[in-house]
């Protein structure tokens, strides 16, 4: 398993990061595809304790589900291929910065049988992924998205 963290300060209160990030049918309106990330769907209607999404991206459909969910603080999402041969966890903690929100995301990465030959690139574009995901976020926020 690899960790990848990341942090940074957006002039928004916690409860709107917390909501940006928690809706994952809007994602596609500020993360733009890249070369890893293509896109997040989610059904809209769901039902149960652990809402469910799929992330398109370059090692295939990532299916993940909401593992903790602790309002305007903490959002935790487990994904991971259906071959089993990539698994992720992806946490953010939200805290106050000033006026506005500090929000740190931390990635764990763990790779299985073939990819784990790839692991090395995988990590250099999850952390690379990770960055420009933080950075489109902090931009939407904002820009009043």
């Amino acid at each position: 398993m690899v960790r990848i963290t990341n942090t940074i300060d957006i002039e928004a209160p916690a409860e709107r990061v917390y909501s940006v990030l928690r809706a994952l049918d809007a994602y596609p309106s500020w993360l733009k595809h890249s070369t890893v990330y293509r896109g997040t769907s989610a059904p809209v209607a769901q039902s149960g304790p652990s809402p469910r999404y799929e992330d398109s991206t370059m090692v295939g459909r990532m299916r993940g589900e909401i593992v903790e969910d602790v309002p305007a603080r903490a959002l935790q999402f487990h994904q991971r291929t259906a071959s089993g041969s990539l698994d992720a966890g992806i946490r953010y903690e939200l805290g106050a910065a000033g006026a506005g929100t500090r929000l740190t995301r931390t990635g764990e990465l763990t790779t299985h049988g073939i990819l784990r030959l790839a692991q090395p690139m995988l990590v250099r574009m999850a952390a690379a992924e990770s960055k420009r995901m933080m950075t489109s976020l902090k931009a939407h926020l904002e820009s009043g998205g």
